[in-house]
């Protein structure tokens, strides 16, 4: 028999034989280190949960419960007089205020009097304004009078139909007037004639014209309407017509409507007024027709 016979197998498992040394995997050193550094911090992290959770938490207050209604108390209506009475509250005095003075006491109205009534009414009745014949205003001291009125002038039909005739050279050599034959159409038709006027131009001289008819305003006594140069009719027909020393022949400054106009004295007198209007193309005053307008009263008065 060997020695490896003469053994137990259970004392075989029991005999320590030395392990054989493996090698170390890589990394061991670092991990080992890593070990080392991460318990201190896993301690710290672990006691600071634990003393989180051991903390305590403030409850919240709880929502105040709502009363129950209670039911009404019964009172005793003959134990009332056995209770004590309440001691009544002490009332402030209220600051003193300063006294204001008394108001004024006002006059006691007098007593209405009562219209005396005559015993005897008089006979006649008290006068009455008359509305239809209103007593006249009173005159302002201050209101300066107007001036005098010149006296309106008056020129008689027969001495006009004289007027125009002289003025137009009468019905025989020269006759420049146009008035029957020509008047308001050409006059008013032609170029820078009467239609192209203003409104307001117009209305110096007619109170209607149109190219069929027209008609001047109440103190015009007559009108021409000469086929002659304006200038002329004003230095060569006017004074001729209304020669010395009978009348007395004057241009009024400013004219009427911007247009000339004469002021003719008879021996002195206002006697009538004639206005020269030019008609067609051309500069004021040279215009190769124009209107001659006889007026009893100075125009420029309305």
């Amino acid at each position: 028999m060997t020695i490896r016979e003469s053994v137990e197998p259970h004392q075989l498992a029991e005999v320590d034989l030395p392990e054989p040394q493996r090698p170390r995997p890589r990394g061991t050193k670092y991990l080992t280190q890593l070990k080392r550094l991460v318990a201190p911090l896993l301690g710290l992290s672990l006691g600071l949960h634990g003393l989180v959770l051991f903390t305590p938490v403030p409850s919240r207050p709880e929502p105040a419960a709502e009363e129950a209604p209670t039911e009404e108390e019964f009172v005793d209506l003959l134990s009332i007089s056995s209770l004590p009475e309440a001691a009544p509250e002490p009332v402030e005095p209220p600051p003193a205020a300063e006294t204001a003075p008394p108001p004024p006491q006002a006059a006691a109205p007098a007593a209405p009097t009562q219209p005396v009534i005559p015993e005897v009414y008089p006979s006649s009745p008290l006068p009455v304004a008359d509305l239809a014949n209103p007593l006249p205003p009173a005159e302002d001291a201050f209101t300066a009078a107007p001036p005098p009125e010149e006296p309106a002038a008056s020129v008689p039909d027969d001495e006009v139909v004289d007027l125009l005739t002289r003025l137009t050279r009468g019905s025989g050599e020269s006759d420049f007037d146009s008035t029957e034959t020509s008047f308001p159409a050409i006059a008013y038709l032609t170029r820078g004639g009467i239609g192209e006027w203003s409104s307001a131009e117009q209305s110096c001289f007619f109170t209607q014209i149109s190219d069929a008819d027209y008609r001047l305003l109440p103190n015009a006594a007559s009108l021409r309407y000469l086929t002659r140069n304006v200038q002329f009719i004003e230095t060569e027909d006017i004074p001729r017509t209304f020669s010395a020393p009978q009348f007395q022949v004057s241009k009024v400054d400013g004219g009427y409507c911007d247009r000339p106009l004469f002021q003719v004295l008879q021996e002195g007198q206002p006697y009538l007024f004639v206005s020269v209007v030019g008609i067609g193309v051309g500069a004021p005053g040279r215009q190769a027709s124009g209107l001659v307008i006889i007026w009893a009263t100075d125009p420029r008065a309305g």
